[in-house]
């Protein structure tokens, strides 16, 4: 399986630090073989002048329940002539281009894309409590309390843009320590307070 991802993340074990990154990672082989995070491989190319690089720290980070809120957007767009898969990168406001993985890297995914996934997840080690999701809090506060995606919008080869009007399998592991609402509107909230053990 062919894919690329991008977003922001918390991972201690890749960077040192509990400070949210942000990423890219591909595989062309469900990474049986191929692919890597961020630069760490050949594979995803950075523009020069990019506001963010794969990797880097992302800050200031939204301060809850009760301080600035951040927003970071995103998109992928697959660019007509070249075939190479874009991304866009914006942190409070329009996203710009950042670099893109290659037609090259991939093998379906050179012609197109037949679906797209976004979500969370966390991941502690054996017998220590999963981390908090978003911002700690869980979804069923609503706008102003827990982290969303906002804003859900499929881009079609013709550069199209319409919002994610039904809603989506969901798949989370524990309700009482992370959640996500159905898509409404174009968006959805998630995140948890964490604390389960695995």
């Amino acid at each position: 399986m062919s894919h690329g991802n991008f977003g922001w993340h918390i991972n201690p074990d890749h960077y040192g630090d509990s400070h949210p990154h942000f990423y890219t990672r591909w595989t062309r082989d469900n990474y049986d073989a191929t692919g890597c995070y961020n630069m760490d491989c050949p594979g995803y190319i950075r523009v020069d002048g990019a506001v963010i690089a794969p990797g880097d720290a992302i800050h200031p980070v939204s301060n809850v329940p009760n301080g600035p809120r951040q927003s970071i957007t995103l998109r992928v767009l697959k660019d007509k002539r070249s075939g190479d898969w874009w991304v866009y990168y914006g942190f409070n406001k329009i996203p710009t281009g950042v670099g893109y993985f290659p037609r090259s890297l991939f093998s379906y995914l050179a012609e197109k894309a037949d679906g797209m996934q976004f979500g969370a997840f966390v991941k502690s080690q054996k017998a220590l409590p999963t981390p908090p999701m978003g911002n700690g809090a869980l979804p069923n506060g609503g706008k102003g309390h827990a982290a969303l995606f906002t804003d859900i919008r499929f881009i079609d080869q013709d550069g199209n843009s319409s919002p994610i009007k039904e809603d989506l399998p969901m798949f989370v592991t524990d309700k009482k320590c992370h959640s996500i609402t159905h898509i409404v509107h174009a968006e959805c909230f998630y995140g948890g307070p964490g604390g389960c053990m695995r």
